[in-house]
């Protein structure tokens, strides 16, 4: 069986990378769909807010167990418990310490601001990763063979593309007004 502290170590790197891909969702959904500019302060409170959603999951959890290891343990007298029956009152105890070390390990990032910086940093790379990759295909998309025999055709619907929908951006997002 593993130990307490690795089993919280990797309860907390999965947190953590739950928390990463939150944020990172957050920032793609800022620039693709809000046109909004990075800014750390923003996405920092973002990263806080997830952290201090888990922490707070987190003591909800250990209270439940500790609930429900007292009401197991309470059935039935102590020397009329099964083994079964202890092992699972036992259980229920590592996991309700379990999750109150997770709960302070997760506050500790929380209130950290270089391992906030840090989950930012790595958020920031999936986000323009996954960003990059969706204008790389959207560019491949546009290619155009002038030897298409629809090329003529289509030009008109292109430049209608371009203009309501890549120039109506680039308009917005350095404030000019619409003539």
């Amino acid at each position: 069986m593993a130990s307490m502290e690795r089993i919280v170590e990797e309860g907390l790197l999965i947190a953590l990378s739950a928390v990463r891909m939150a944020v990172k969702n957050h920032i793609i959904v800022g620039a693709l769909r809000e046109h909004r500019d990075f800014a750390d302060a923003d996405y920092a409170a973002a990263a806080r807010t997830e952290l201090n959603r888990l922490v707070l999951q987190n003591e909800e959890d250990a209270e439940r167990t500790g609930r429900q290891r007292k009401n197991l343990a309470r059935q039935r007298s102590a020397f009329e418990l099964t083994d079964d029956r202890r092992l699972d009152v036992r259980q229920l105890g590592l996991r309700r310490q379990v999750h109150l070390k997770l709960a302070v390990a997760l506050r500790t990032v929380a209130d950290d601001d270089a391992q906030v910086a840090g989950l930012l940093d790595r958020a920031r790379q999936d986000a323009s990763e996954e960003i990059g990759a969706a204008v790389a295909a959207r560019l491949a998309d546009q290619v155009i063979d002038r030897r298409d025999p629809d090329y003529g055709q289509r030009r008109a619907e292109r430049i209608r593309v371009l203009v309501s929908t890549d120039l109506a951006a680039l308009r917005s997002s350095v404030g000019a007004k619409p003539s």
